[in-house]
């Protein structure tokens, strides 16, 4: 077996000192062009892999996140632990995920987590989250992706979810539709609470009326969406377009809208939430609201690591950023017809 390639070996190879070739592999700016150069010359000749053990014992650091999902297994959130993983790699990180489905299992994981020593914690949470998260948030930096519970000491990544709501109201309204369905989960967690008012807002801008008729919420589910969709379609006087807050809920819907033999747009027009592949195939393809959950797991990501860089004697203030949604226009949205999409 070949030698382990050391620093002084890379040192003695660039012809620089082996201070020199730390700040080349430290990302320290105040190295000269042609010394960096040559130290990554010869760090690629020679393979030299730095030792993570002697550097997390050196830093005391363990270069390893935590992720901790709380949210459904779904496609937002696999392409959100994606954008995770690739902002912590480019950093030298690893990252562990845990899926709580529950309180109870969410408290596993964060010991889970504390047994490796995580360095940090992205956190998207539950609404029974923040018991444990306020404690976690006092020793290790943490960061909530998606959701938040609005603790002072934590960081966020966030949609801006009022402005989301708000573009699919608002694409409704020009069609001309004037009565329109709310699907949303039931769950007190910060993206229903602010969808339904960003839609509560955005009809109150348009000058239009609330029917308490017309809003429907029920469990974040496909059967949830089925029943909330069932539930506001065969009203005598039913709503003419639905929008529905999660992924989930509008395959739901889609399913009701069938089982009730009715056309989508012509008897009812439909928005939902993420751009799946499954929503693009649909016949009709479907109206969403498109969120950017790569980008959302790449902040987070950075976002840890640049609190984890922060001296521990400054911790950075808690910072929330809030990213746009695209609302994307298919075939699922069309002007309403003067009929009922269904009477009972």
């Amino acid at each position: 077996m070949s030698r382990t390639v050391k620093l002084s070996d890379v040192a003695h190879h660039a012809g620089v000192s082996v201070p020199t070739v730390s700040r080349v592999l430290r990302g320290v700016p105040n190295v000269a062009p042609e010394l960096k150069a040559k130290v990554e010359h010869s760090v690629t000749v020679l393979g030299y892999r730095p030792n993570r053990l002697a550097k997390s014992l050196r830093e005391q650091r363990t270069n390893i996140i935590g992720y901790l999902t709380a949210g459904t297994v779904a496609t937002f959130h696999n392409i959100l632990a994606q954008g995770i993983q690739d902002a912590a790699i480019e950093q030298g990180y690893a990252v562990i995920t845990g899926h709580g489905s529950s309180v109870e299992r969410e408290i596993m994981y964060a010991q889970i987590f504390e047994g490796y020593q995580v360095d940090g914690l992205i956190v998207v949470p539950s609404s029974d989250t923040d018991p444990y998260l306020e404690v976690v948030s006092g020793y290790l930096p943490v960061v909530e992706v998606d959701r938040t519970i609005g603790s002072f000491s934590c960081h966020a990544v966030l949609l801006d979810n009022r402005g989301a709501i708000g573009q699919a109201v608002d694409h409704l309204v020009e069609l001309g539709h004037r009565n329109i369905g709310l699907i949303y989960g039931d769950a007190p967690v910060s993206t229903e609470v602010e969808r339904r008012e960003g839609f509560l807002e955005r009809l109150a801008v348009h000058g239009l009326p609330v029917n308490p008729a017309h809003l429907a919420s029920d469990v974040f589910s496909e059967d949830g969406g089925v029943r909330a969709a069932t539930h506001l379609l065969t009203q005598k006087s039913p709503p003419t377009a639905l929008i529905t807050t999660t992924n989930e809920m509008l395959a739901g819907a889609v399913q009701a809208i069938r089982h009730l033999g009715l056309r989508l747009p012509h008897d009812v027009s439909l928005i939902g939430m993420d751009d799946t592949r499954w929503a693009r195939l649909m016949d009709p393809p479907l109206t969403v609201i498109a969120q950017p959950a790569y980008d959302m797991g790449y902040k987070a990501g950075q976002l840890l690591i640049k609190a984890l860089d922060d001296s521990a004697a400054h911790p950075a203030e808690p910072r929330v950023q809030r990213l746009s949604a695209q609302l994307i226009v298919r075939s699922s949205t069309a002007p309403p017809k003067e009929a009922s999409p269904m009477t009972s």
